[in-house]
């Protein structure tokens, strides 16, 4: 994807070339390598684009291509022993980028915003879906990720090296066979949905409140921290589990889809959710939990407090109005839930 320049080590994320997409203002020139419909070329630039709202990496080196086939920003941070990768954006036409891994480690992908398709050989083919992540551990090898047009997308990557995952071995011994596994083979993908533990972390990844040489330190800390509750969520849930035939996976799934229309709502009831997809309560709530580890209801309201926390950071809209958008009857009954969840009022969080 990104070739980077020599004082960072973004070797994990170099590509082989496809259509070439050169960066016009830093020295020596990183390169994008994307095959995109048609075989337009593209032209990155360093720095943001006019008019971005979006999240910001403290220390990231950040580069922005706005065209009429593409509008994206990529940031990269790079640490010791791990480095992470935001891109937003979307293309307005399909496209496919392909790229070469030539580091060995852990890559992992939180799908915030959208979808994609990625491919890795020989692990697989995986649809991430938002609020989805995989992760997968792999030598030297190949991957290809397809865009849809039009389809707006915010995915965070993050690379692990070996000897950061071996700082985990005394909690999480399953590592070592990952770890042990000749280079030649790549261990197979693994999803998950993102758990609110999790969401919490990337949020804080992404709104970092201190300085640039104060949120190195800061990095250090979360990316173990998201690390730990990615390899609990699959090593140890993976024993207290029920079983759920693929329907009733598909119902389970198709209540979460349902909720994403309440946020400016007052919350379903179960029994009207459990009739809406024709599965019993019990099934409903207990896999609900398992597969998001979160009751429905909990699930639902942490999504408008975080909707709301997005519309105070990026839009001017009254409290009074965001209030409303997020499905609070009342201004005082928000204001003391969003405290409650982030330890500050609305206008505090919006004046910091």
């Amino acid at each position: 994807m990104i070739k980077s320049a020599p004082h960072k080590d973004f070797s994990y994320l170099n590509a082989r070339p496809h259509t070439r997409l050169h960066n016009r203002s830093l020295k020596p020139s990183p390169v994008i390598d994307l095959t995109l419909s048609g075989g337009t070329n593209l032209e990155f630039e360093s720095g943001l684009p006019i008019g971005y709202t979006g999240p910001i990496i403290k220390g990231a080196t950040i580069q922005s291509c706005k065209t009429p086939v593409a509008d994206l920003v990529v940031q990269e941070f790079a640490g010791d022993q791990y480095a992470l990768r935001l891109g937003i954006g979307k293309f307005l036409k399909k496209a496919i980028a392909k790229s070469g891994i030539y580091k060995e480690g852990l890559y992992s992908y939180f799908m915030l915003k959208g979808n994609i398709r990625k491919k890795i050989n020989p692990a697989g083919r995986v649809h991430l879906r938002q609020d989805q992540y995989a992760w997968f551990y792999t030598g030297e090898t190949s991957c290809e990720v397809q865009f849809s047009a039009n389809n707006e997308f915010r995915v965070l990557d993050l690379f692990y090296s070996p000897a950061l995952l071996k700082e985990l071995l005394p909690y999480f011994p399953e590592l070592q066979s990952v770890i042990d596994q000749p280079d030649t083979r790549t261990h197979a993908i693994r999803t998950s949905w993102i758990l609110q533990t999790i969401t919490e972390i990337t949020q804080q990844i992404l709104n970092c409140p201190y300085d640039e040489e104060t949120s190195r330190f800061y990095f250090d800390l979360k990316v173990r921290e998201l690390l730990f509750q990615m390899l609990d969520n699959n090593f140890r849930r993976t024993n207290r589990t029920i079983s759920f035939t693929t329907w009733e996976r598909a119902k389970i799934l198709e209540v979460k889809t349902i909720l994403e229309n309440y946020i400016a709502q007052k919350p379903p009831t179960i029994k009207f959710l459990s009739r809406k997809v024709a599965i019993n309560e019990f099934k409903l709530k207990a896999g609900f939990r398992q597969f998001f580890q979160s009751g429905i209801f909990e699930w639902l309201m942490e999504r408008k407090l975080q909707h709301a926390k997005e519309l105070l950071q990026t839009t001017n809209k009254p409290i009074k109005e965001i209030c409303t958008l997020v499905g609070y009857p009342r201004t005082t009954n928000f204001i003391t839930a969003f405290r409650k969840r982030f330890g500050v009022t609305p206008g505090s969080f919006r004046r910091e």
